[in-house]
């Protein structure tokens, strides 16, 4: 079950929920992944009084850029929450690329630096705030409806935690990417406090909740795998959302 929650604040009631997430867990390793654009619009909201030196910091995917105006982490980063954060002694994660630093090898870094979180903490908790895009993308992961081989070789790769990849056709400002892959989601997002607002989302949403449908069509489906999900916004779907997803597919 994926709980719905409708309401006129959603992103000071999907803080609430991410601050009881991280207060529970408190006195625990915590990986805290923060996605971009919208979902960003809960940081004020967020209590840092409950972080530490246990929990690390960082971003669900990055654009390959070094436009601050583009960066997620950038974003985070000049976020007051960042500064809140930082004097509470959080370690950080920073996937930006480093001076002439190819996709490849930025992408790669992430990937290493999250393997080596795992390694460390094994034990640990990881909170993930998450957002859903009109076309129905999550994370950094794009649909690709038209080519589910190449979307399962990127995304659904159960040796990596991000892959780097470039958006095809030029549809994008920012076409190269490194994103946290839908397999690493799945297997290590203990709690994810999902973001979604506006009539845009609705087409999305009804898809997420729908019975049938494939990640490569609808990457936020990833969703219905994860155990524990909560989900905030501010519009209101039909009868079926928030049924049961024990039919959810992969490819």
């Amino acid at each position: 079950m994926i709980p719905l929650h409708t309401s006129t604040t959603p992103e000071k009631d999907a803080a609430h929920a991410l601050n009881s997430h991280l207060d529970e867990h408190r006195n625990e390793d915590i990986l805290l992944l923060f996605s971009g654009g919208s979902a960003l619009s809960l940081l004020p909201y967020v209590d840092t009084s409950a972080l530490g030196e246990r929990c690390t910091v960082t971003v669900l995917d990055e654009r390959y850029t070094a436009d601050p105006t583009a960066s997620n982490m950038a974003a985070l980063v000049a976020d007051p929450f960042f500064e809140r954060a930082r004097k509470q002694h959080v370690a950080v994660i920073d996937p930006r690329p480093e001076g002439d630093e190819s996709l490849a090898r930025a992408a790669k870094r992430f990937d290493i630096a999250l393997k080596h979180w795992h390694i460390l903490h094994h034990d640990g908790i990881v909170i993930a705030t998450m957002g859903i895009g009109p076309d129905g993308h999550t994370s950094g992961v794009l649909p690709r409806p038209e080519n589910p081989e190449t979307f399962a070789k990127l995304f659904l790769d159960p040796h990596m935690c991000v892959c780097g990849y470039r958006i095809p056709n030029g549809s994008s400002p920012h076409p190269e990417r490194m994103t946290t892959t839908l397999s690493y989601i799945q297997r290590h997002v203990h709690h994810a406090v999902v973001y979604a607002t506006g009539e845009s989302k609705r087409e999305a949403l009804d898809r997420v909740f729908d019975a049938h449908g494939s990640l490569a069509e609808t990457p936020a489906r990833i969703l219905r795998e994860l155990p524990d999900v909560r989900l905030y916004a501010d519009i209101t779907l039909g009868e079926d959302a928030g049924t049961s997803v024990e039919n959810a597919t992969r490819t």
